[in-house]
């Protein structure tokens, strides 16, 4: 009493409460009575169904020992026969599958009372099979042993009744049960995911902070005098390569006005009709492929073949003074873009041997990635906290749903 007033407090007619956390114990409570209810009804039988299989012992034995009292034919004693020895192994196999347990808690009881009805449903239903043929000439006897199976079902009947009558507040608290660690469970895990949202927030805000940090020593770096020397080397070198490409250019286009001469001299060349010195040859491909590398002293080759008419060009006039322009250019031309290319290279060395291109590079990286990090960990922190939101909905469906089976079990009881 002193526990029960302990767990529920006075009395209300207005209905009793109870908190969540004395909720296991008030369930054990219920389970302990109701049991110990179940099992003082059903502890009266046990010797009732001893006696019972006994006694079915006993007939099955007289059914055995039993002879034909009549005139019966020799055929349908054999048969009867046949079918007795058939009814009493069905008993016998009744008989040794139901054991009286020795635990006598509810799980016990039911357990036994499955096993016993289900081993007497197939029992029975072999017997009475044999049983049609039996009573013809054992017809007392046989009545006797499926009576005192009947008699055993109808024990059988009673000793479940407790449960049964109790079966609804039963499943009831077994469901309440499940649904109290159910939801200990999902506390716990809400919890963990509190504590992780928490620290996600934290680790947020640090990898924020240090992301700041990092641009504002790029942005440092971008106003020092070391990274506007680089850019200005690096504007410089732009200005050097369009040099190159304006005095390539220029090359090109002291060369290019000759390529209807330099295509015939190769198609002559390529067919053999006019044999050039190797030299003059590999001078004669770079006027098509990189009329930079041209030697200034092919031309004077080429002046002497257009002049001696081999080429069958018309309007030579023409071809030589631009012959005799890329003679006197090309090699001035040449030492031009050479010295500019070298000045690209010194430039590229000088820019390359910059530690604030390493420091810059180095920066841009670490800032990428913890942008990276910032954005997984609000992803994971948006993650986590949707799932928050749905152990706590669950919880809050399965209180509803623990509320339901307490008023099963206590109709005045509210969870609180």
């Amino acid at each position: 009493m002193k526990l029960i007033k302990r767990l529920f407090g006075k009395k209300d007619n207005s209905g009793e409460s109870i908190a969540q956390d004395k909720l296991p114990e008030w369930l054990e409570l219920i389970s302990r009575q109701i049991s110990e209810k179940i099992e003082k009804d059903t502890s009266s039988l046990y010797p009732k169904i001893e006696k019972a299989l006994r006694k079915i012992k006993d007939s099955t034995t007289e059914l055995e020992k039993s002879k034909p009292e009549g005139r019966f034919h020799l055929k349908m004693v054999k048969v009867a026969s046949s079918n007795r020895d058939n009814m009493a192994k069905q008993v016998r196999m009744l008989l040794e599958n139901i054991t009286i347990p020795r635990e006598k808690n509810i799980k016990s009881i039911a357990a036994f009372h499955g096993n016993a009805t289900q081993t007497m449903g197939v029992c029975l239903e072999n017997m009475m099979k044999s049983y049609q043929y039996t009573k013809l000439v054992y017809l007392e006897e046989s009545k006797n042993v499926i009576a005192d199976v009947n008699s055993l079902g109808r024990l059988l009947n009673e000793f479940i009744e407790p449960i049964n009558s109790k079966k609804q507040v039963l499943d009831a608290l077994d469901k309440a049960q499940e649904l109290v660690s159910l939801i200990r469970k999902i506390n716990l895990d809400i919890g963990q995911m509190e504590r992780s949202i928490i620290e996600n927030e934290k680790k947020i805000v640090s990898l924020k902070k240090e992301a700041a940090d990092k641009q504002e020593a790029q942005n440092l770096l971008y106003e020092s005098e070391t990274w506007k020397q680089y850019t200005m080397s690096g504007d410089e070198l732009i200005l050097l390569e369009i040099d190159a490409d304006k005095k390539l250019s220029e090359i090109n286009n002291l060369i290019s006005p000759l390529n209807k001469v330099i295509n015939r001299l190769k198609q002559l060349s390529d067919s053999g009709r006019l044999v050039l010195k190797p030299e003059d040859r590999d001078a004669l491909n770079l006027c098509l492929s990189c009329p930079v590398d041209v030697p200034p002293g092919f031309f004077i080759e080429l002046q002497k073949i257009v002049e001696s008419g081999i080429l069958n060009l018309p309007k030579t006039d023409k071809i030589l003074p631009q012959i005799q322009l890329a003679l006197s250019s090309l090699g001035n031309k040449k030492k031009e873009y050479y010295a500019i290319i070298k000045d690209i290279e010194i430039k590229k060395d000088e820019i390359s041997k910059m530690k604030i291109i390493k420091d810059e590079k180095d920066l841009k990286e670490v800032l990428s990635t913890l942008q990276d990090k910032v954005i997984a960990s609000e992803k994971e922190l948006e993650t986590s906290r949707k799932q928050l939101d749905s152990f706590k909905s669950e919880i809050d469906s399965k209180k509803h749903e623990l509320q339901d089976y307490v008023f099963v079990i206590d109709s005045k009881k509210k969870i609180s």
